[in-house]
């Protein structure tokens, strides 16, 4: 019997991601995928036109949001779903991170210039087509000039924490991550917990459920990017499963998909089963 799957974590080009919306619509469903979300980082510009595509083909789509924050200085992402997209709270917070993204992406490219690099803001601007701006969109242009080979090394040579070309991202706390998105009618999931460090999650857990967390994801995009072996991957996978238990969490998973040229994740990959999305829209049934 088949049983149908879903990806509730994928980046449009209204992010970071090389997919137009209604193209991550059509290759869900080439797939064979039930249900998908955009969840592009802090803006849902491109959640409309995927969810009216969606109907169209037959394709179910999620209204979502990956929201950054900070927690003990190290960047916690957090995915809000069900959200209204027209609430006022959450179009305050697209439109002010969207501001900072384009201050923060001008100050790194200004930089790289400095230094000697074949870059400038209006190639930048160009590569993400009127997208969230997002270091991802200056690792191409790098790698399209060939000063690096692939968009990963752009990332790890010159755009990462500790570089001088770096600067930070001003972000909310996931405390109040949580709170915008509960403002916006939403749910509230951890994404990717399996990269963060089991000492840090076991801290970072009861703080989060405390103001309101709903899920986890517990399934995601193998790790290679994050240097992890396949092995390795799966046993953090299942550590968090035990998670879900301990703190009466919905399960949700997802790909990470940004398009193969950004990260090796293909869209898919988890293999979520569509009973994850029962549990998840449970589990907002009860909180709303």
């Amino acid at each position: 019997m088949f049983l149908p799957e879903i990806d509730l974590h994928l980046h449009s080009i209204a992010s970071d991601g090389t997919c137009s919306p209604k193209q991550l619509v059509h290759k869900a469903r080439k797939m064979g995928l039930a249900t998908i979300s955009i969840t592009d980082h802090d803006t849902v510009s491109g959640v409309r036109d995927a969810m009216t595509e969606g109907e169209k083909v037959g394709v179910e789509v999620i209204p979502a949001i990956e929201v950054g924050s900070y927690f003990n200085e190290r960047s916690i992402h957090i995915l809000g779903y069900f959200i209204d997209l027209e609430s006022d709270v959450l179009q305050d917070f697209a439109r002010s991170k969207r501001e900072a993204r384009r201050v923060r992406a001008a100050q790194m490219v200004k930089r790289l210039h400095s230094d000697g690099l074949p870059i400038d803001m209006d190639a930048v601007l160009k590569v993400a087509q009127g997208g969230a701006l997002g270091r991802v969109h200056i690792a191409r242009v790098l790698a399209h000039n060939d000063v690096v080979s692939t968009v990963n090394e752009g990332f790890n040579r010159y755009l990462r924490r500790g570089t001088p070309y770096y600067v930070p991202m001003v972000k909310p706390s996931p405390a109040e991550a949580i709170g915008i998105i509960e403002q916006a009618g939403g749910i509230a999931s951890l994404a990717h917990p399996v990269f963060i460090r089991q000492d840090l999650l076991k801290d970072l857990l009861p703080a989060l459920c405390k103001e309101g967390l709903g899920a986890i994801e517990v399934l995601c995009g193998f790790g290679a990017d994050y240097g992890l072996s396949v092995e390795e991957h799966l046993k953090r996978c299942s550590d968090v499963s035990a998670f879900v238990v301990e703190y009466q969490l919905a399960r949700t998973g997802g790909s990470d998909f940004h398009g193969l040229s950004v990260k090796a994740q293909e869209m898919g990959s988890a293999h979520v089963p569509a009973s994850f999305l029962d549990e998840l829209k449970a589990k907002h049934r009860a909180v709303m």
